[in-house]
């Protein structure tokens, strides 16, 4: 589908409408609940899970706003794929090398910021209920992470392989590999 100049995949217009809708909601939420938040809430909590500081109810805006910025922020970029920096792009020979190459950077610049946006609203639905993130949560947000990073790189590194694309690196990956074709 082609949005101005730029081409998006429709998987691409789904990731970003779901960490759109995810934030409106949470937006929605956070002022249908105003009244109803107490006026002083947890706004860290020590490693056992409990809090260790507190604030006005006017900190559980902050989660949300940078989640905003966020997606405004890669929302944009996503129109400016030449201010990407993608590694061995001028070393792909074909059009529709590079074209690959950066739909595989946008489909991984979508897949961040709807982790980002989904970890934000857990940690402030939990910050309005007062309660702490579960102990395993950091593990599985660290996991999800290179688990997308992984998969993506896998993708990148199998499809330059089996179409040869030229590249000096695989996709995304600092270290050389045995890529190169031809």
């Amino acid at each position: 589908m082609r949005i101005g100049n730029t081409y998006f995949k429709i998987y691409e217009l789904v990731l970003a409408a779901l960490s759109f809708l995810t934030l409106a909601a949470l937006t929605i939420w956070l002022l249908i609940r105003w009244n109803s938040i107490p006026d002083i809430i947890p706004t860290h909590f020590g490693v056992s899970g409990e809090a260790d500081a507190t604030g006005g109810k006017g900190n559980i805006w902050i989660l949300p706003g940078l989640g905003w910025i966020i997606w405004i922020t890669f929302t944009v970029l996503d129109f400016f794929p030449g201010a990407w920096n993608v590694r061995g792009l001028g070393e792909i020979r074909s059009e529709a090398g590079k074209a690959k190459a950066l739909s595989m950077t946008r489909t991984f610049l979508e897949v961040i910021k709807l982790l980002i946006v989904l970890l934000f609203a857990y940690l402030t639905v939990n910050q309005v209920n007062g309660t702490g993130p579960s102990a395993l949560f950091l593990p599985l947000v660290i996991f999800l992470l290179m688990a997308v990073g992984y998969v993506l790189g896998r993708l990148g590194w199998i499809s330059q392989k089996e179409k040869g694309f030229i590249s000096r690196y695989c996709v995304n990956v600092a270290v050389p590999c045995n890529c190169l074709v031809g």
